[in-house]
């Protein structure tokens, strides 16, 4: 059944189940002698579970591996498994309390064959502390390890305590543990033989057989029984039956290759060689594959630092580049500015001075105008005796004389202000020559009186036109006339 689960979970590509089945079976082979198989498969379970990483499956197997080298008497390598096994279920919180009992019980049990007996008890008391922790646990009952402490009393030679401590253990055992009665009666017959109750040691040793027959377990210690069976009947002066007793367990020695056998030892020695080397050449090709793979690393790891060394270069020398671009850009820009407010300012002194002059023309046409006026009065005074025709002409060139002033007026200011007239048409196309000629003095800041005298009105008209002029430009009470004009051109 365990070879079918096997194949089937090959099959389904079911590693657990897989690794659970070569456990088994390698189980049933150390119970029934056959060591080298036994090894073997939990040697192959081993490498399946490393693979998947199951902690559970590893602790099985180094717990059968513990147990398989203690046939053996291999009792360091023994231990050592044991110990991994621990190690792993302590690591792991996942595990069940009861693997970590079991742990424990194997360490105890392999300290009790090495003599070792206060180690033996200090982990059987682990195993007693753990199960009071984990109440579920002593539901199992604390048999296998009252038996053990059992054990521990007949290796000090307390055999009534032993069989005090075992007797009670017999009905449990029989009724639900009947193939560990081989280990089980195999004590209780030593304890009988050393207090030399013959009879009884018999009884026992034959009931150990018979269970171990039965069961088809514990074979690796037939021998020893037979053994001890034998020298039971010698003393019982039984000289036949004791020989025979003596050549089954000399056979089974041979047939099993003698479970404490040289020869088995070095068996198992050349297996574990074999392993050993296989494990070494594994090792090997790893730590070349690691070196691969650094060596690999290293080039990548150069290839990448080239190549942002590269790119960083690139950022670099296209940020200088922008930069100084930048720059130049911005030193141009800041040299056109710097350039138009020169220009500006230039063009304002300019347009300064020819309002000076401008201004200055106007006030000598205003000088010149009083003066006509003062003139035109007089002749006007002196009118009832001159000749009146001379003096109607005298006026009229006088007037003429205003008429060109102002256009030579006109002219200068359109030579310093050429864009008012035109923006000024151009917003307000509805305003007159005389509307024109008032901006104009506005725009040169005359005020109404200055205005009246060129314009030879009285101020009262002028604010008349001014007033007229401020709603043909659509400007409110608040509006600054001289500001809006200022703003023209």
């Amino acid at each position: 059944m365990y070879q079918y689960s096997i194949s089937e979970s090959i099959k389904l590509k079911d590693s657990l189940t897989w690794i659970q089945s070569l456990i088994g079976l390698s189980n049933l082979y150390a119970h029934n002698g056959h060591f080298g198989h036994s090894y073997d498969g939990y040697w192959e379970a081993l490498g399946i579970a490393e693979k998947i990483d199951d902690d559970l499956s590893k602790v099985n197997i180094y717990n059968g591996l513990g147990w398989l080298y203690s046939f053996y008497e291999r009792d360091n390598l023994s231990n050592d498994y044991f110990n991994k096994a621990l190690e792993i279920t302590k690591a792991n919180g996942k595990i069940s309390p009861k693997v970590l009992v079991d742990n424990y019980y194997a360490i105890a049990t392999l300290a009790r064959k090495r003599n070792e007996y206060e180690k033996a008890r200090a982990y059987l008391d682990s195993c007693l502390i753990t199960k009071e922790l984990h109440p579920d646990l002593l539901q199992e009952g604390n048999a296998f390890i009252d038996a053990e402490y059992g054990y521990i009393y007949y290796e000090d030679e307390e055999y009534e305590a032993a069989l005090k401590t075992l007797l009670p253990l017999n009905k449990y055992f029989t009724e639900k543990q009947h193939s560990y009665l081989v280990i089980f009666h195999y004590f209780i017959g030593n304890i009988y033989q050393e207090l030399h109750q013959n009879k009884e040691a018999e009884k026992y040793y034959r009931s150990a057989i018979s269970a171990g027959l039965k069961h088809k377990s514990h074979s690796d210690l037939f021998p020893l029984i037979y053994e001890e069976l034998s020298k039971v009947l010698t003393k019982s002066n039984r000289y036949k039956e004791a020989y025979k007793m003596l050549k089954i367990s000399k056979d089974l020695n041979e047939k099993q290759f003698g479970s404490r056998n040289i020869s088995n030892k070095r068996f198992m020695e050349i297996k574990d060689q074999f392993r050993k080397k296989q494990q070494q050449q594994k090792e090997l090709l790893q730590q070349q594959e690691l070196q691969r793979l650094k060596q690999e690393s290293k080039i990548n790891y150069l290839r990448n630092l080239i190549f942002y060394v590269t790119i960083g270069g690139l950022v670099l020398v296209v940020f200088f580049v922008y930069r100084n671009l930048r720059n130049k850009y911005k030193a141009k820009q800041l040299l056109f500015i710097e350039k138009q407010r020169f220009e500006k300012e230039k063009i304002k002194e300019v347009l300064e001075i020819k309002n000076k002059e401008l201004t200055s023309s106007v006030l000598q046409i205003i000088q010149h105008e009083e003066t006509l006026a003062e003139i035109k009065k007089e002749l006007v005074e002196q009118k009832k005796n001159p000749d009146p025709n001379q003096i109607n002409k005298l006026a009229k060139k006088i007037n003429l004389n205003t008429n060109n002033n102002w256009k030579e007026f006109e002219a200068r200011f359109v030579e310093v202000n050429e864009n008012f007239y035109k923006e000024l048409n151009e917003r307000f196309p509805k305003l007159t020559q005389g509307d024109q000629k008032i901006c104009a003095l506005i725009k040169l800041n005359f005020d109404s009186k200055g205005m009246s005298k060129l314009l030879g009105i009285s101020t009262e008209s002028v604010h008349t036109t001014r007033y007229r002029l401020r709603k043909k430009l659509g400007l409110s009470r608040q509006d600054n006339l001289e500001e809006f004009i200022s703003q023209i051109g």
